[in-house]
């Protein structure tokens, strides 16, 4: 970590009320990892005859159902209840919910299942609020370090009790962990009773009918993302690739536990074990994507990160042992974070600001239940290709997905100038037409170059090589 790094992360850490949200991420993301790793006992390596595959489909329900129903409604509920109350009363519902996993999901199903998805959904809620309370904590030149600390140190944090509630319950069972997990929410809790900063929302609606209203709204605006999505090929093709790296990943880690648990008859630690290997591949990327985007195109460090982590996972094909099976999922991890920022990337330039909002909401979605349908292919597919052939099957697919993503890209351009009179008048972007003024023309670099103004302020910055060309977007501010 550079010492700039380091100097705007002491920055961040100097307000009083950033320092304690952050401590209330990391002990909750922490007890959420422990919590997960319980859930990961009861449902995957208990009862002792059950599938694994099917133990974790189950698991794959409980763990993002709540992200996916109830993820795109969060902010309606955030923008209009107090969220200190929020960040101080959620943990103790999880507590109150969680001694309901202790029943055993066999004989007590409805309420082991009703606890889980509760504590989980509740998270849900409390996360967004933990994350949109940022900005009222911190000022704006510290805002991006503040987000950047909160999301990393939180992640962190989730792997690391992921990690640590693995290794417990092969020992201890999962009784010690959900009380880890309640005392540690509660702790959270007490941190959050002594924030001082106003963080009642802004604006409060007095209309009573106006949440049934904007509850009507985000399925709207949800609907309406799908549409600008299907009718946006810049956007749709890199969130079908990361989906489609999703579903790799689900059947990865779902054949990697059938392999650890009854080829070598591990338990739950062995899960851990697997999810540490990811989250070092997954920080070893993030750690070099920045290098590898500035000597190629985003779609090409895509389509080679299908490439490498097709072939990995061939190679590991041939000889699957405990060893090679963390290296797939040291892999596997490594190109996710390869493909994930690139494409990130690509969705936002795809569209126009006031679209992004709803169609991140769709990936969103898409994102979470493609670990969930992966899930439910491996249910029947593992079995029927046996470890080997799966995992071959999995490299197989990626490294033909290699050059499909640079050629749906290059089949749409970032967007089209409409010009009358020879004067540059609208633009079409991400499928919508957008009226422009132009501020700058000239010629940089060998490109014609224009700087356009939209309705919004937003200003661009678009050059094409010569005439009949494609437009490229090169840059996007704001106007002062």
């Amino acid at each position: 970590m550079s010492s700039g790094t380091i100097d705007k992360a002491r920055d961040a850490l100097q307000y009083e009320d950033f320092r304690r949200l952050f401590f209330i991420r990391m002990a909750s993301q922490f007890a959420d990892g422990v919590f997960q790793a319980s859930l990961i006992s009861s449902v995957v390596f208990s009862p002792e005859n059950q599938s694994t595959t099917v133990g974790l489909l189950k698991a794959s329900l409980i763990l993002s159902l709540p992200f996916s129903i109830i993820g795109p409604f969060t902010g309606v509920f955030i923008d209009r209840w107090r969220r200190r109350r929020i960040l101080t009363i959620a943990p103790w519902i999880r507590v109150a919910l969680a001694g309901l996993i202790l029943f055993d999901p066999s004989e007590a199903a409805i309420l082991f299942y009703s606890g889980a998805l509760g504590v989980l959904s509740v998270n849900r809620f409390f996360l967004a609020t933990a994350q949109a309370a940022v900005p009222r904590m911190v000022p704006t030149q510290d805002l991006l370090t503040a987000n950047s600390m909160a999301t990393v140190g939180g992640t962190v944090a989730l792997l690391g009790g992921v990690f640590a509630g693995g290794q417990l319950a092969d020992h201890f069972g999962s009784v010690p962990l959900v009380i880890t997990s309640g005392c540690l929410w509660m702790l959270a809790s007490w941190i959050a009773s002594r924030i001082r900063s106003d963080l009642a929302p802004l604006t409060l609606p007095e209309d009573p009918g106006l949440l049934a209203h904007q509850l009507r709204r985000v399925l709207v605006e949800f609907a309406d993302g799908m549409g600008r999505l299907v009718h946006t090929p810049r956007a749709l093709g890199p969130i079908t690739s990361i989906m489609l790296d999703q579903i790799g990943q689900g059947m990865i880690l779902t054949l990697s536990l059938v392999v650890f648990r009854e080829r070598f008859k591990e338990g739950v630690g062995s899960f851990s074990w697997l999810i540490g290997a990811g989250g070092v591949g997954v920080f070893v990327g993030l750690a070099t994507v920045g290098l590898l985007e500035k000597r190629f195109s985003k779609e090409r460090i895509v389509a080679g990160s299908f490439l490498a982590g097709g072939a990995a996972l061939i190679a590991v094909a041939f000889h699957i042992t405990g060893v090679t099976v963390l290296i797939a999922s040291f892999a596997t991890g490594l190109t996710f974070a390869w493909k994930k920022v690139p494409i990130d990337t690509m969705v936002q330039e795809s569209l126009p600001d006031g679209y992004r909002g709803r169609v991140f909401a769709v990936y969103d979605v898409g994102y979470n239940l493609a670990r969930l349908l992966a899930a439910g292919m491996a249910v029947p597919l593992i079995p029927a290709l046996g470890d080997s052939g799966a995992v071959a099957a999995i490299g197989i697919a990626f490294i033909l997905w290699t050059p499909v993503l640079p050629r749906w890209i290059a089949r749409s351009p970032e967007l089209s100038v409409v010009f009358t009179a020879e004067v540059a008048t609208s633009i079409l972007w991400g499928g919508v037409r957008e009226k422009v003024e132009v501020l700058e023309s000239g010629l940089k670099e060998g490109r014609t170059s224009l700087r356009l103004e939209l309705e919004d302020g937003t200003v661009l910055d678009v050059s094409r090589t010569e005439a009949g060309d494609a437009w490229r977007l090169d840059a996007e501010v704001r106007s002062p």
